[in-house]
């Protein structure tokens, strides 16, 4: 059987992710587990743009996640992708391994007044999201869901934590 690991890579909200597990296991109907592994984030920082390269470090976790299990990578560190300037997570389609960023996810980024609930909604959507590539989705265009793209945590903030229908439909036949 296999198992969805999260795994907090320089993340300091460890009991955020812990409250998470029981709704990511609820979405994919598959045992979610907190784990742990020393793994140094060093060599992925681009000193140009001052951020960690989310590609080089998914290709790193892949040997760690194993051919069964599903891992997202949690971290507080700003992610890019050499194509976008930032991004809230990464997964490849069908593929092992996920990361997110809650880097962009605070309020505080945004010179508002913290949140810790909004934060917490939003890195699970993220989570969801990008498991839901994991697991072979592609994004949605059906408003409110989970899968639906996005750019802004403004528009993070519109949609659900859940899948419509027909991505839910997915999973269901997948895991």
């Amino acid at each position: 059987m296999s198992v969805i690991r999260i795994l907090p890579l320089q993340f300091t909200r460890a009991e955020a992710l812990e409250r998470m597990l029981e709704v990511i296991s609820s979405r994919f109907r598959t045992e979610t587990i907190l784990s742990s592994h020393r793994f140094d984030l060093t060599p992925f920082f681009n000193p140009v743009r001052s951020q960690y390269n989310a590609n080089e470090m998914i290709q790193k976790l892949i040997p760690i996640a194993g051919e069964q299990d599903k891992m997202v990578g949690v971290t507080d560190l700003d992610l890019f992708i050499p194509v976008l300037s930032y991004i809230f997570g990464q997964a490849y389609l069908g593929g092992s391994v996920a990361l997110v960023s809650g880097h962009r996810l605070q309020n505080a980024r945004y010179g508002l007044a913290d949140d810790p609930e909004i934060f917490h909604s939003r890195l699970l959507k993220c989570i969801i999201h990008e498991l839901g590539h994991a697991y072979g989705l592609k994004h949605c265009l059906l408003p409110g869901c989970v899968m639906v793209s996005t750019t802004y945590v403004e528009e993070m903030d519109q949609k659900s934590d859940k899948f419509c229908r027909a991505c839910q439909a997915v999973i269901t036949r997948v895991v």
